[in-house]
């Protein structure tokens, strides 16, 4: 039921007053509360406290050319999520990031990939640890570098292995196989000299 009054007095001018609630029931609302209701599941609300909350089981739509949105504490919760970004995108954290997944991490880059830390950078896994290069592999170590493998190591070179140092050590604890190769060309060299210099007397004719 509605008001209808005419504007200034001419017939040809309706307008409605007043919207009379006769036969139709309104939401139940807080003291304090105001309500704006499409339906039981559309509706938006403000509590007498301030705070905003608006519901749909269909569509939420916001088109701007900028936005900015500003929070102490932010949660989401998604069924799915899918982000796209035409352009470039860049995101600052000032404490600590934690991105867990249950299922798998996939990180994929059309162009390059850096990862740098200013700290330590760690490395884990439970099972293989699988490296893919399809050119050179560099890696340039500021300091020492240490292995420790408890099974079997097998390194392959189709054209060939190459090692420069001042000093190189193979062989097990106090045992170096190069000082045993040094040590043996020693003996060698000595029984050389010696068997130069070693002469036969003539024996009785």
């Amino acid at each position: 039921m509605v008001v209808v009054n005419f504007a200034y007095g001419i017939p040809i001018k309706p307008f409605i007053q007043n919207i009379l609630p006769h036969g139709l029931s309104l939401p139940k609302v807080p003291k304090g509360d105001q309500i704006w209701q499409h339906s039981e599941t559309a509706q938006q609300r403000v509590d007498a406290d301030g705070n905003w909350s608006r519901q749909t089981d269909g569509r939420i739509q916001d088109f701007s050319a900028d936005r900015e949105v500003q929070a102490l504490d932010n949660q989401e919760h998604y069924q799915s999520h899918s982000q796209t970004v035409d352009d470039h995108s860049k995101e600052t954290v000032g404490g600590v990031k934690t991105i867990e997944a249950l299922g798998a991490v996939k990180l994929l880059s059309g162009v390059s990939m850096s990862v740098a830390a200013v700290d330590d950078l760690h490395q884990a896994t439970g099972r293989d640890l699988n490296l893919v290069v399809g050119d050179k592999y560099n890696a340039t170590v500021g300091g020492d570098m240490q292995e420790r493998i408890e099974g079997l190591r097998k390194s392959v070179a189709e054209d060939g292995q190459r090692s420069v140092a001042p000093k190189n050590w193979i062989g097990y604890k106090s045992l170096n196989l190069f000082q045993v190769v040094c040590d043996l060309l020693d003996l060698v060299q000595e029984m050389n000299t010696q068997l130069a210099g070693h002469t036969h007397l003539p024996g009785p004719s």
